[in-house]
C-alpha cells in the first residue's frame, strides 16, 4: 500500500505542471497551431470562395505567384524597402531615446509618457489621422505650408516619397516599443562597468561603444528580430494611408495577400503568400540568431 501511495504521489507531481500548462496549451493549439496547419493545407488547394469545390492543386498557387502574378515581385520589393527604411531607423532612434531617458533629465516622466502615448493608439486611428493630415487638398500639413508661403505637396500621391512617409508615420507610432526594451536593457548594465571605464580614462563615446553596446547585444538581437517580423506583418496603417499605392509603391506582401484573398476571393493563393512570409521570416530569424551567436563567441 505504501508503494502504491508513493507512486501516486510521484505521478501527481509529474502531472501537476502539465495541468497548469493545459489551459495555455489548449489555447495555443486552437488559436495558433490549428490555423497554421489549415493555412498550409489551403495553400495547396484551389480555394475559391465563390465555388464549393476545393480541389488539391499541389504547388500551382506558388508557381502562379512566382511566375505569373504581376504584383508579387513588386510586393516583395516594397516589403524589403519598408524593412530597410524602417528597422535600422527604429533601432537607432529607439536606442537614442532610451539613452536620453536613462540620464537624469528634467521631466523624465513627461518625456516617457509622450514617447509611449502614441503606441497605445490603434493602428487604424493612426492611419486615419495621418491620412487626414497629409491630404493634398484639405490636409493640415499643406494648410500650414500655404501659411508659410510654401507650395503644397502631393503627400501620399507622389510615389517618389510615399514609402518614406509611411515609415515616418510608423516610427512615430511604434518607436516606444524599442525605446522601452532598450531602456530596460540599459538599466540592466552594472554601473560598476561605467565606473571602471572612467577610471581607465574612457570618454563618454568610448564608454558607449565599449560598455553600452556590448551590454545591449542580447537586447539588440531581440529588437532586430521583432522588428523584422513586425515589418513583414505590416498592414493596418499602410492600408489606411495608401491602400498599397500609389502605383503599388507601398503594396507590401500583407496588402497583396489581402487584395488577392478578399478582393478576388482566391484564398488558396492568399494562403500561399502567408506560407511564403512564414518561410522568409523563419529563415531570416535563424540567420540573425546565427550571426548574433557568432558575434558573441568572437567577443
Amino acid at each position: 500500500m505504501k508503494t502504491n501511495s508513493r507512486s501516486l504521489v510521484l505521478v501527481k507531481k509529474k502531472i501537476t505542471p502539465f495541468l497548469f500548462l493545459l489551459p495555455f496549451l489548449s489555447f495555443y493549439v486552437v488559436m495558433q497551431l490549428f490555423p497554421l496547419f489549415q493555412n498550409f493545407r489551403v495553400s495547396f488547394t484551389q480555394w475559391d470562395m465563390m465555388s464549393p469545390d476545393k480541389p488539391f492543386v499541389g504547388l500551382d498557387n506558388f508557381k502562379y505567384l512566382f511566375l505569373s502574378d504581376p504584383f508579387f515581385w513588386a510586393s516583395i520589393k516594397a516589403t524589403l524597402l519598408y524593412i530597410v527604411l524602417n528597422v535600422p531607423s527604429k533601432i537607432v532612434i529607439g536606442l537614442a531615446l532610451a539613452v536620453a531617458l536613462n540620464q537624469g533629465l528634467w521631466g523624465k516622466t513627461f518625456h516617457r509618457t509622450a514617447i509611449f502615448l502614441p503606441f497605445v493608439i490603434n493602428s487604424a486611428v493612426v492611419g486615419l489621422l495621418f491620412g487626414w493630415m497629409l491630404d493634398p487638398q484639405s490636409g493640415m500639413v499643406n494648410y500650414f505650408f500655404k501659411k508659410l508661403g510654401l507650395p503644397p505637396q502631393q503627400w501620399l500621391v507622389d510615389p517618389t516619397w510615399t514609402m518614406e512617409i509611411v515609415v515616418l508615420v510608423t516610427i512615430w507610432w511604434s518607436i516606444a516599443f524599442n525605446t522601452i526594451v532598450y531602456l530596460a536593457g540599459l538599466q540592466g548594465i552594472p554601473e560598476e562597468l561605467y565606473d571602471a571605464a572612467k577610471i581607465d580614462g574612457c570618454t563618454p563615446w568610448q564608454s558607449f561603444w565599449h560598455v553600452t553596446l556590448p551590454g545591449l547585444r542580447d537586447t539588440t538581437m531581440f529588437v532586430v528580430i521583432m522588428q523584422v517580423i513586425g515589418s513583414f506583418q505590416a498592414f493596418g496603417n499602410i492600408w489606411l494611408l495608401t491602400h498599397g499605392g500609389p502605383v503599388n509603391a507601398t503594396r507590401v506582401l500583407m496588402i497583396h495577400l489581402y487584395r488577392i484573398g478578399f478582393y478576388f476571393f482566391r484564398m488558396g493563393q492568399a494562403a500561399a503568400i502567408a506560407v511564403i512570409i512564414f518561410i522568409i521570416v523563419l529563415i531570416l530569424t535563424l540567420i540573425m540568431l546565427s550571426m548574433f551567436r557568432k558575434t558573441e563567441l568572437k567577443n
